[in-house]
Protein backbone atom coordinates (compact mmCIF):
# COMPACT_ATOMS: atom_id res chain seq x y z
CA UNK A 1 0.00 0.00 0.00
CA UNK A 2 2.83 2.37 0.86
CA UNK A 3 4.36 1.71 -2.58
CA UNK A 4 1.04 2.68 -4.24
CA UNK A 5 0.97 6.08 -2.51
CA UNK A 6 4.61 6.76 -3.34
CA UNK A 7 4.04 5.82 -7.00
CA UNK A 8 0.96 8.09 -7.20
CA UNK A 9 2.85 10.97 -5.60
CA UNK A 10 5.81 10.63 -7.97
CA UNK A 11 3.57 10.36 -11.05
CA UNK A 12 1.43 13.33 -10.02
CA UNK A 13 4.48 15.45 -9.16
CA UNK A 14 6.01 14.83 -12.57
CA UNK A 15 2.80 15.77 -14.34
CA UNK A 16 2.40 18.99 -12.37
CA UNK A 17 5.96 20.04 -13.15
CA UNK A 18 5.17 20.47 -16.87
CA UNK A 19 3.60 23.85 -17.63
CA UNK A 20 0.35 23.96 -19.60
CA UNK A 21 0.61 25.69 -23.00
CA UNK A 22 -0.94 28.98 -21.80
CA UNK A 23 1.47 29.23 -18.87
CA UNK A 24 4.46 28.36 -21.07
CA UNK A 25 3.55 30.94 -23.73
CA UNK A 26 2.96 33.60 -21.04
CA UNK A 27 6.41 32.82 -19.64
CA UNK A 28 7.93 33.15 -23.13
CA UNK A 29 6.18 36.46 -23.90
CA UNK A 30 7.22 37.91 -20.54
CA UNK A 31 10.83 36.91 -21.25
CA UNK A 32 10.58 38.33 -24.79
CA UNK A 33 9.38 41.79 -23.75
CA UNK A 34 12.03 41.86 -21.00
CA UNK A 35 14.88 40.90 -23.33
CA UNK A 36 17.36 43.79 -23.82
CA UNK A 37 17.96 42.64 -27.41
CA UNK A 38 14.36 43.59 -28.29
CA UNK A 39 15.04 47.18 -27.21
CA UNK A 40 18.39 47.18 -28.99
CA UNK A 41 16.79 46.11 -32.29
CA UNK A 42 13.56 48.16 -32.21
CA UNK A 43 14.58 51.17 -30.14
CA UNK A 44 12.77 52.56 -27.12
CA UNK A 45 10.46 54.99 -29.04
CA UNK A 46 8.58 52.06 -30.59
CA UNK A 47 5.29 50.89 -29.06
CA UNK A 48 4.42 47.20 -29.25
CA UNK A 49 1.04 46.89 -30.95
CA UNK A 50 0.86 43.12 -31.05
CA UNK A 51 2.66 39.87 -30.43
CA UNK A 52 1.46 37.00 -32.60
CA UNK A 53 2.42 33.35 -32.09
CA UNK A 54 3.88 31.68 -35.20
CA UNK A 55 5.00 28.10 -35.91
CA UNK A 56 8.56 28.89 -34.85
CA UNK A 57 8.12 31.70 -32.32
CA UNK A 58 6.56 35.16 -32.37
CA UNK A 59 6.03 38.19 -34.61
CA UNK A 60 6.36 41.43 -32.68
CA UNK A 61 4.51 44.28 -34.38
CA UNK A 62 5.05 47.97 -33.76
CA UNK A 63 3.84 51.07 -35.59
CA UNK A 64 6.89 51.02 -37.87
CA UNK A 65 8.29 47.47 -37.79
CA UNK A 66 7.53 43.76 -37.75
CA UNK A 67 10.15 41.65 -35.99
CA UNK A 68 10.39 37.87 -36.28
CA UNK A 69 11.65 36.11 -33.17
CA UNK A 70 12.15 32.36 -33.12
CA UNK A 71 12.02 30.37 -29.89
CA UNK A 72 14.65 27.65 -29.62
CA UNK A 73 13.81 25.07 -26.94
CA UNK A 74 16.77 23.69 -25.04
CA UNK A 75 17.06 20.02 -24.08
CA UNK A 76 16.32 19.20 -20.47
CA UNK A 77 16.96 16.04 -18.48
CA UNK A 78 14.38 16.93 -15.84
CA UNK A 79 10.65 17.59 -16.13
CA UNK A 80 9.56 21.15 -15.62
CA UNK A 81 9.09 24.38 -17.54
CA UNK A 82 10.70 24.27 -20.97
CA UNK A 83 13.97 26.16 -21.14
CA UNK A 84 14.38 28.34 -24.23
CA UNK A 85 16.32 31.09 -25.92
CA UNK A 86 15.39 33.60 -28.60
CA UNK A 87 16.76 34.14 -32.08
CA UNK A 88 16.04 37.66 -33.32
CA UNK A 89 15.92 38.56 -37.01
CA UNK A 90 16.22 41.93 -38.71
CA UNK A 91 13.02 43.99 -38.44
CA UNK A 92 10.96 44.59 -41.56
CA UNK A 93 9.42 48.03 -42.14
CA UNK A 94 5.61 48.10 -42.19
Amino acid sequence: MKFFFIACFVATGALQAVLPPLAQSAREIKALVSDPKLYEILGSPEVIQGIIRTETGYDVQTQHYRLRVDVRYLPSAMPGPAQFEFEFYQPVTN
